[in-house]
């Protein structure tokens, strides 16, 4: 169920959307540390802030920790991503 309106998704979407396509993201931490390769999210701390390239993706109009809800073109990127690699 998208996080708002919008169709903003929730990490564990974006997962089983990548897993549909058959990428090998196995969990939403795995998808984290993706995130983290491409630059979007940092950790820190016990938490996940995310980057100031990361928040075009997201719903939120600054750097927040643990970011709920992000756009569903992060799906593209991520794949990209992981095609590229």
């Amino acid at each position: 169920m998208p996080y708002n309106f919008l169709g903003d998704l929730y990490k564990s979407e974006v997962v089983s959307i990548l897993q549909k396509r058959g990428y090998n993201v196995r969990s939403v931490h795995a998808l984290n540390l993706i995130l983290q390769e491409m630059g979007l999210l940092e950790h820190y701390g016990n938490n996940w802030l995310t980057t100031k390239a990361g928040v075009p993706y997201t719903n939120c109009k600054s750097q927040v920790y643990d970011a709920d809800g992000w756009h569903p073109s992060i799906v593209e990127s991520v794949a990209r991503y992981l095609d590229d690699k």
